[in-house]
C-alpha cells in the first residue's frame, strides 16, 4: 500500500486511525446470499457495500476503484457456447481529502454472456473491503477452528525404547482415470450422492462444507480429488453447467 500526505490541518485525524475505528465499526456481516446450483451461501455484493458506505462515510473518507484488465480466456462450454473469462487488477484509492493510501487486489470473473469484466470488477472489490476491513459472516474469528477435521498440530511424544513409532500405512498405487471418469466420478456426503467434480467446483469458489469434504477424502476417491484439482477439470465441469442451466 502506497501512501501521500498534505500538511495536516489543525485537530485532524489521521487517514490510518479513521480506517481503524472503521474496521472496528462495521462488524460481522451475515450471508445473505444463496448460490443453490452450487449450494453455498454468501455475503452479497450489496450487503457488504452497504455496510462499507455506512463506515466510510461516518469517519469520513472515500474509497475511489480502478480497474484494469490483466488476461481474458474463453473455454467452449458443452451446447457449443463459449464462456468467457476475465481478470483484472483492482487498484483502490483511499482519501481523506489530506491523507492518501493506495491499495491493490485481484478478481476473476466468467460468465457466457457480457458480464465477465462486471463480475471480475466485483469480485476484486468486494474481497479488498473484505480484507480492508476484516470483514466475516461472524462475530469470532472464522480461523479459530481448524478446517481439519482431525484437528490440527499435536505434541509431539518423545519416543523411548518402550514406545517405538507406529508403523507407516502403506499406501494404494495411484491410479490414473480418464478425464470421462474424473468428471463422472460420484461420492457420498451428509446430502446424499453428488459428483466429486461439484465438490471441488463448490470448495474452489470458498465453500466450507465442501472443503471439509474434500480434506476427509481418501483412498481412490483423494485420487480421484487430487486428479480433477491438477487438471482444473472443475472449471470444465462449471463452463458446461452454467451454460446448461441458462
Amino acid at each position: 500500500m502506497t501512501e501521500a500526505i498534505k500538511e495536516h490541518p489543525k485537530d485532524y485525524v489521521p487517514l490510518a486511525e479513521k480506517i481503524a475505528k472503521a474496521n472496528h465499526d462495521i462488524g460481522a456481516i451475515a450471508k445473505d446470499g444463496n448460490n443453490n446450483f452450487q449450494r453455498y451461501s454468501f455475503q452479497s455484493e450489496a450487503a457488504i457495500k452497504a455496510a462499507v458506505q455506512r463506515v466510510i462515510s461516518e469517519n469520513q473518507f472515500s474509497i475511489i476503484p480502478k480497474f484494469e484488465i490483466i488476461e481474458r480466456e474463453q473455454q467452449p462450454t458443452k451446447n457449443r457456447g463459449v464462456n468467457n473469462f476475465v481478470y483484472v487488477l483492482g487498484t483502490f484509492t483511499i482519501t481523506d481529502g489530506v491523507e492518501t493510501l493506495t491499495g491493490s487486489m485481484p478478481g476473476a470473473g466468467a460468465d457466457t454472456g457480457e458480464k465477465a469484466v462486471q463480475k471480475a470488477c466485483t469480485s476484486a472489490q468486494k474481497y479488498f473491503y473484505k480484507q480492508l476491513f476484516n470483514i466475516t459472516d461472524k462475530d469470532e474469528d472464522p480461523d479459530a477452528q481448524d478446517s481439519n477435521p482431525g484437528g490440527g498440530y499435536q505434541k509431539q511424544q518423545r519416543t523411548t525404547k518402550r514406545q517405538q513409532p507406529a508403523p507407516k500405512k502403506q499406501t494404494a498405487p495411484t491410479k490414473i482415470f480418464t478425464d470421462k471418469e474424473l468428471l463422472d466420478y460420484t461420492i457420498t456426503d451428509e446430502h446424499g450422492e453428488v459428483k466429486l467434480v461439484q465438490v471441488v467446483s463448490e470448495a474452489v469458489a470458498g465453500n466450507q462444507e465442501s472443503k471439509a469434504t474434500l480434506h476427509g477424502l481418501g483412498g481412490e476417491s483423494k485420487q480421484a480429488y487430487a486428479q480433477i484439482y491438477k487438471q482444473q477439470l472443475y472449471k470444465k465441469w462449471l463452463s458446461g453447467s452454467e451454460s446448461g442451466g441458462k
